[in-house]
């Protein structure tokens, strides 16, 4: 069952699972519009975003291993891929 909800960020109409509402879910129309509304109340991204450009690190954050990627993120260590 769908039920109408307003969106918390942007305040736009969408269709929710009834089940979502009443586990406290279906606050906000889009992952992008609940990211928008946690970066408002939490200010993480941009914090790191300063910190990185002052070259400092994030919480243990390493730009070096971000741009080369994690070792078992790529498939290619033992996860079945050539």
């Amino acid at each position: 069952m769908q039920v109408e909800r307003k969106c918390k960020n942007c305040g736009a109409k969408f269709m929710a699972r009834k089940a979502d509402v009443n586990r406290g879910w279906a606050r906000f129309c889009s992952k992008s519009c609940k990211a928008k509304a946690q970066e408002k109340r939490t200010g993480q991204y941009s914090q790191m975003l300063q910190n990185l450009d002052n070259g400092n690190a994030y919480n243990g954050y390493d730009a070096d291993m971000d741009a080369a990627g994690h070792i078992f993120a790529s498939g290619v260590f033992g996860h079945g891929q050539s």
